[in-house]
């Protein structure tokens, strides 16, 4: 009998530990939002992938989705352990879906009215019974943009069709490719976009800004975690590596996430939930 109860004694003891491990087996998974292509997220953000991998001494697998919604379904359904997403969508999945902002980026969203290079824009006017390239109408930069036009006096749909493409970078294209007259996106995306792209178009106005994105630990991660996370995330900044990645994707380093951000995203949060379930 005393024999058993040593056992069993053993047994509790090694229980927390083996599942410590295997929590630390475990891939962390860090969501990306889809703001462009594929091909450029993964290389923008592989280097900071591979920076959390070995400082947290566990693997981390970085993700992206095809889209938009189907990136914030999987977010909003716990799917991510880690979250860089948009403001709006950030604040919405802190609210009604678990997860807690760690950081934000430095540097404002920039939202950019993007035309062939030539063909300059006279006026705003000259949008009208045009066609405006978005990527996705519940992202912030297009409620940005389009809610500027709109204070112009330009309403979407009423006096210019808006046509939503699968990334921004896809937007700018279409630009080029004459299947629309204009684009709303980012400055990240026209600052990170091929040379030929960047030099056949031009800026033909700038709008309205909004705090940059959001990184964001869902809540099953113990608080211990999640502020190891965060401070290996602060560090990587101060990196070689990461002065080239926040060089790269313009977004300026890290700072704290403030309520004054929380304040001005809670005004969009109904429009937000009103277009995700469109």
């Amino acid at each position: 009998m005393g024999h058993l109860l040593r056992h069993w004694s053993l047994l509790l003891l090694l229980l927390p530990a083996t599942l410590l491990q295997a929590q630390e087996a475990r891939p962390l998974l860090f969501g990306v939002l889809p703001y462009l292509s594929t091909r450029i997220l993964i290389t923008t953000y592989s280097p900071l992938a591979a920076y959390l991998e070995q400082r947290l001494g566990r693997p981390v697998s970085l993700q992206t989705a095809p889209d938009f919604d189907t990136f914030t379904s999987r977010a909003f359904a716990g799917e991510y352990d880690l979250l860089l997403i948009a403001p709006h969508y950030a604040r919405l999945a802190e609210v009604d879906y678990g997860y807690i902002p760690l950081l934000r980026h430095r540097n404002d969203i920039r939202c950019y009215l993007m035309v062939p290079r030539e063909q300059p824009l006279a006026s705003l006017e000259q949008l009208r019974g045009q066609t405006v390239a978005i990527h996705e109408r519940s992202a912030m930069v297009p409620m940005l943009g389009l809610n500027w036009l709109a204070e112009k006096g330009l309403v979407a749909e009423r006096d210019f069709r808006v046509v939503e493409n699968v990334t921004q970078s896809s937007a700018l294209q279409s630009v080029v490719s004459g299947k629309a007259r204009a684009a709303i996106v980012s400055h990240s995306t026209v600052a990170q976009a091929p040379a030929d792209l960047r030099e056949a178009t031009r800026i033909a106005g700038e709008c309205p800004s909004a705090p940059g994105l959001a990184l964001m630990a869902h809540n099953r991660l113990p608080p211990a975690e999640r502020q190891r996370i965060k401070e290996v995330l602060n560090a990587f900044e101060q990196t070689p590596e990461g002065k080239v990645f926040f060089d790269i994707s313009t977004h300026g380093g890290y700072r704290e996430p403030t309520p004054a951000d929380a304040r001005l995203m809670d005004k969009v949060l109904p429009e937000t939930r009103r277009l995700l379930k469109k």
